[in-house]
This record gives structure tokens, sequence and C-alpha cells, in this order.
């Protein structure tokens, strides 16, 4: 399994000495691969600047804690949703008990919050606010979990609770090889609103994904320089998950498949000139018109038995008159 993530102070609060309010965790647990992203909400309701890398930073540990006594190997799928949304609701409890004991107002200390599992090709997602999740299948097909697309800079934290959304993606006949979770200053720039729909920057996507091409002991580095590279003052965060052990099967399937064709048309060109010489050898067969050489060859005297013959011979050949099958 590749497992790859960065979590980077944008160029805004470098500017005004804001600490990085984002938070980004990637976990093993029950069979799962886990994915924790956080985007903490950078101004309090008197529109200045907030501490919310505390929501941040308290929120992802108190749900990875949370899914890591939960989870289970032998959970029902149907079920894995349902720890999700109690990973939510523990976790904002969690916050909600540590502002109060701090002292400070509820909505001056929020955060968005990812949460992505991953098991045997099927993910399962839980989104509070704005970022989002973005997974490709075995048979390249994609697919993306947000609240909503992005039209202003208003996020709904984890405090709307009414916001809250849960999703699954994959299936066992075409299951999902590769995910990333990312808060809104990567995921902006990876689906972009169009006519209200969703729009890829498969450039930018296909471009992230190739972290697989990268030597293991490079792809750190690496994914820090994609990420520096992208345009926006906001806090910039991402994990990429890809599954190597299902990406060699598909990979494998596709070029047995490749095999399978080329076989079958390598074939096809071997009998065809067989065919061709075949005809060209036989001129009594070169139009398809001409009776049946075997009756043109009866002379006069047996005209009424090859007509006969001809006839039974053009009913054998009848899809009509066949024998069922």
């Amino acid at each position: 399994m590749l497992k790859a993530g960065i979590t980077m102070q944008g160029t805004l609060h470098e500017q005004y000495g804001i600490k990085n309010q984002d938070a980004i965790r990637i976990f093993e647990a029950a069979g799962f691969t886990g994915v924790i992203a956080c985007d903490g909400v950078s101004l309090k309701s008197d529109w200045t600047f907030s501490n919310s890398e505390l929501a941040a930073a308290l929120v992802s540990k108190a749900s990875q804690a949370f899914l890591e006594n939960r989870l289970d190997k032998n959970l029902n799928p149907d079920h894995v949703c349902d720890q999700i949304r109690d990973a939510f609701l523990f976790s904002l409890a969690v916050l909600k008990d540590a502002l109060e004991q701090a002292g400070i107002p509820f909505f001056d200390c929020q955060t968005t919050l990812i949460i992505a599992l991953y098991k045997d090709g099927l993910l399962y997602g839980g989104i509070a606010g704005d970022g989002g999740i973005l997974y490709q299948t075995k048979l390249h097909n994609s697919g993306t979990m947000i609240t909503r697309l992005k039209s202003s800079s208003s996020v709904y934290p984890i405090g709307d609770t009414e916001e809250w959304r849960f999703f699954m993606g994959g299936s066992k006949e075409d299951p999902v090889v590769r995910f990333l979770a990312a808060t809104d200053g990567v995921f902006d720039q990876l689906i972009i609103p169009y006519d209200g729909l969703p729009a890829g920057n498969y450039a930018l996507i296909d471009k992230l994904f190739s972290i697989e091409n990268i030597p293991e002991d490079e792809q750190g580095r690496w994914l820090q320089e994609q990420i520096e590279a992208l345009e926006g003052h906001d806090d910039k965060t991402v994990a990429i998950i890809m599954d190597t052990d299902r990406e060699a099967e598909t990979k494998k399937d596709e070029s047995r498949d490749l095999q399978d064709r080329d076989l079958k048309d390598r074939n096809l060109d071997l009998k065809e000139p067989d065919n061709t010489r075949d005809r060209e050898a036989d001129p009594e067969n070169s139009d398809p018109e001409s009776p049946d050489p075997q009756c043109s060859k009866k002379d006069d005297s047996e005209k009424e038995n090859s007509d006969q013959t001809c006839t039974v011979s053009k009913l054998d050949s009848d899809p009509e008159n066949s024998p069922a099958k």
C-alpha cells in the first residue's frame, strides 16, 4: 500500500504569523487504511484570526483514536459509515468539552473534518465542511465525495451537524484502486465547478497519482514540490493512498486481455490468407452466385436428380431447417 501525505502553511497565514491550521493523519486499523484531514476555520465571529489549529489537531486526534478503538476486521461493510458517523459525534463532543473548559466560544474555534476508510477495494467517506475525496477504480471510473460545490469562502464545519455527509465508493466488480483526500487549499484546484457540476483538473489529478512512479524514498520530497507549486494562499493538505497490490493485479489482467486480443487477431490474420488461396485455387467457386459445382457437372440425363440433390443440399445449410441447439 502506497501512503503519502503532506500539510503546508499557506502564504496568507505565513504573512500574518498564523500557524498552519490544517491537520493530516494516515493510519492502519483492523485491515482498514484511514485518512483524516482537518482544516481549521481561520476567522472568529469578529473577523479576527482564530486559533482553530487547536480544533483541527484535537478533532483529527479524537477521530483517529475512536476509529482505532472501534473498527473491527469482521465489520459488516454496511456498518462502516455508521462508525464514521459515530467518530464525528465523538470528535464533536471532545471539541465542545475542550472549548468549554478553555472558555472559548464554540464557533470561534471550528474545523472541517474529512474521514476516508479503505479496505478490499471499498472506500467509505465522511465529510463536514469543504475539501473532499477523489477516487479511481479498476475499470478506470472516477468519483468524488463532496458536501457541495465550492461557490464562496463560506464553510460548514463540524459544528454544523446538518451539513455532514457520508459516502461509499467501489464494488466487488469494480473496486477502488487509488484515492486522495484533501482540504480545500488543494481540492479546489482538483475539482472545479463547471455549469453547476464538478469538473476535474485531470492533468493535476494524473500528476499526483503518478507518485507511484517515484522511488519510495523520494516520494515525500516529490509530493512537497507538487503542492508547493500550486496556486492559492490557503493552507494545503493532501493524502494519497494507492493499493499497489490491486494495481499490480489490474495491470496483469489488462496485459492478459491485450495478449488474448492480440492472439485472436493473429489467428484471424493467419486464417484469412488460407481462405483467399482456396478461393483463388478453385475458379469455379470464385463467383458467389455460381451454382454448386457438383450440380454443374451433371449431364442433362441426371438434371432431375441433380436439382433434387442441390435442393437437399441447400435445405441442409438453411438455418431454419438445422437442428435446434
